[in-house]
């Protein structure tokens, strides 16, 4: 295996899993980490008072030598602790953002 692709995921999982041990403040909510192949997620899911609450946070995914963030509903937002880590900003792409939208970035477009 690609010695950048296992580094991508090391950082990638660790992310995730450092996200999913926050304990939300409202409601009766958990936090799961998933990680499949190259794609990793945070989920809530529980109980807000009557209300149901079930979403995903975060969706990232490691694509030919870079990170996709589909999703990022994390306060700060994972841009930052990507770069934190010594990825560089070619290697991220906004992918929330539409196509045109990403030239307007520093980051990758794809």
């Amino acid at each position: 295996m690609d010695r950048q692709l296992e580094q991508y995921q090391t950082i990638a999982r660790e992310i995730v899993n450092d996200y999913a041990r926050y304990k939300p403040s409202l409601g009766n909510i958990e936090l799961q980490a998933i990680a499949d192949g190259n794609s990793y997620l945070l989920i809530s899911f529980g109980w807000n008072g009557d209300r149901r609450v079930h979403s995903t946070i975060l969706h990232l995914r490691v694509v030919e030598g870079k990170f996709w963030l589909e999703r990022d509903e994390t306060e700060e937002g994972i841009t930052q602790d990507l770069l934190d880590r010594g990825v560089p900003k070619e290697d991220i792409v906004l992918a929330f953002y539409h196509p045109e939208d990403r030239k307007l970035t520093e980051f990758a477009i794809a």
